[in-house]
């Protein structure tokens, strides 16, 4: 990988990063009578998508890349100024009825952008500790939600800790 590739991966892990305490956040955006306001992140995402094609990924001009991530990062900041005053960094919330039309887009820019670095290098993404770790990542943005249910938060736990070690056990097996 040359350094303007290294940088568009590092600038999208950073964004998926910064959606992902959105997504884990309890704030006002997620009221399910929100409108679309994630205009730029919403055009972001339809551009990963239509270069997402199966399991490969079309690469994309590496500075356009970092101009929208750039430009996402500028309307998510408008996020996270809603969540800060009420305080809802890692609080709970209750499970929506409906979501509101910015969180499903931050929710498929999330995938997105983990199909479109998995599709830059395809043959990366089926091993075992690439799998775990996307599990991983889908299990965490499960901890975010306040479910009546008291059997829910224990098996979610339990299945963090198994995938965790499932995970530490791939990373340290050898490969053939």
């Amino acid at each position: 990988m040359n350094d303007a590739e290294l940088r568009v991966r590092a600038e999208l892990l950073s964004l998926r990063d910064c959606i992902e305490r959105i997504l884990l956040a309890n704030g006002p955006i997620f009221d399910s009578g929100h409108k679309l306001t994630l205009r730029v992140c919403h055009g972001f995402l339809h551009l990963l998508s239509a270069n997402i094609i199966a399991a490969r990924s079309i690469r994309i001009y590496p500075g356009n890349v970092i101009r929208w991530t750039e430009l996402c990062r500028l309307e998510l900041i408008v996020l996270e100024r809603a969540i800060d005053p009420v305080g809802g960094w890692n609080k709970r919330r209750e499970l929506p009825l409906e979501f509101s039309e910015d969180e499903l887009v931050l929710r498929g820019l999330y995938d997105h952008i983990d199909r479109y670095l998995e599709g830059l290098e395809p043959e990366y993404a089926p091993l075992p500790a690439q799998v775990l770790d996307r599990v991983l990542r889908q299990l965490k943005l499960l901890t975010g939600w306040d479910v009546a249910d008291e059997q829910y938060e224990l098996g979610l736990r339990f299945s963090i800790r198994g995938a965790n070690c499932a995970h530490a056990a791939a990373e340290c097996a050898p490969s053939h």
